[in-house]
């Protein structure tokens, strides 16, 4: 796994990033709330909302959120060893008049789910966020590849897979342990799950461990026992392939040269093959040097956006 996200775990990577993605909208504050209120609080009465966790993005997405909606959320450190924090919204009348706004009681005042906050596509999103933030898991790529979202109520299991249908992604759901758990196992649609919840690190470490493990594999099968240049052809055909999808990301392999443009795409198309391999399949080849010297101007390329962006 990468530097950035060794010390943690991975969903506790993809959290912080969603913890940190802006809200501009009321209706957007609503539906994260919402999300994260029914998959997340251990306790919701019309009287009293507690949220306990040992998560600190949970927690402080928990109490903003409540403050953007005029409730305060009182926080207090847990006595039990493995969970860090515990925060209680407990003025009932607030409570309830924070459930009705949010159309969280049916006719007869009971807590039921309600998609009339989720209508607008910001709206879906906001609620995806906050059910991850309160019940989402992301196991580490390196082992193995699932996204899921886990609650012991069929009705929000199905929500959340409806709500990703609506978005465009296919999550299955299964019974495991008494709880339902909507989940994907492809890892292409975990990572356009995490770009489209604004976790675009976690998104580019998982491809960046794909394209180890594809490379790693490829190069195992062809090496021959030849393994002293595997980690040579490893980390330099990473490295390209970051600086193509940074650019593929901000102006497009469009505005390279063609000559950087063709190289691009071949290194997309052959990420095992070394800088030799690769120059002998352009047409008239180019040697190992001339194909290196291109890959430079495009990793220059992308470092000049990196600059840019910050």
């Amino acid at each position: 796994m990468t530097d950035v996200i060794e010390k943690k775990s991975f969903s506790r990577f993809v959290k912080e990033e969603i913890y940190k993605t802006e809200i501009s909208d009321k209706c957007c504050v609503n539906a994260r709330f919402i999300g994260l209120l029914l998959f997340g609080a251990s306790k919701v009465t019309k009287s009293e909302i507690r949220l306990v966790t040992d998560n600190p993005d949970v927690l402080g997405s928990f109490v903003e959120l409540s403050r953007l909606l005029g409730n305060e959320a009182e926080v207090r450190q847990n006595s039990e060893r493995h969970i860090k924090y515990k925060a209680v919204i407990s003025d009932s009348v607030k409570v309830a008049q924070l459930l009705y706004d949010l159309k969280l009681l049916d006719e007869h005042g009971n807590i039921r789910f309600s998609d009339k906050k989720l209508k607008r596509l910001c709206c879906k999103r906001e609620f995806l966020r906050g059910a991850f933030l309160g019940a989402g898991f992301v196991s580490d790529p390196e082992k193995n590849y699932s996204l899921e979202i886990v609650t012991p109520y069929r009705e929000l299991a199905e929500a959340v897979v409806k709500t990703f249908r609506e978005v465009g992604f296919e999550l299955r759901l299964s019974l495991r342990k008494n709880r339902f758990v909507a989940y994907v196992k492809n890892s292409e649609t975990i990572a356009d799950i995490l770009t489209f919840l604004g976790a675009w690190k976690a998104q580019m470490a998982l491809l960046n461990i794909k394209i180890e493990k594809e490379i790693r594999n490829d190069v195992n099968r062809s090496a021959n026992g030849e393994t002293s240049n595997l980690s040579k052809t490893i980390n330099a055909s990473v490295e390209q392939i970051q600086a193509i999808q940074k650019i593929i990301k901000t102006d497009g392999l469009d505005s390279l040269p063609e000559d950087l443009r063709e190289i691009a795409l071949l290194r997309m198309e052959n990420k095992d093959l070394s800088l030799s391999e690769l120059g002998k399949l352009l047409n008239p080849p180019l040697t190992k040097s001339g194909v290196n010297h291109r890959m430079q101007k495009i990793i220059k390329q992308a470092v000049l956006h990196s600059r840019i962006e910050q």
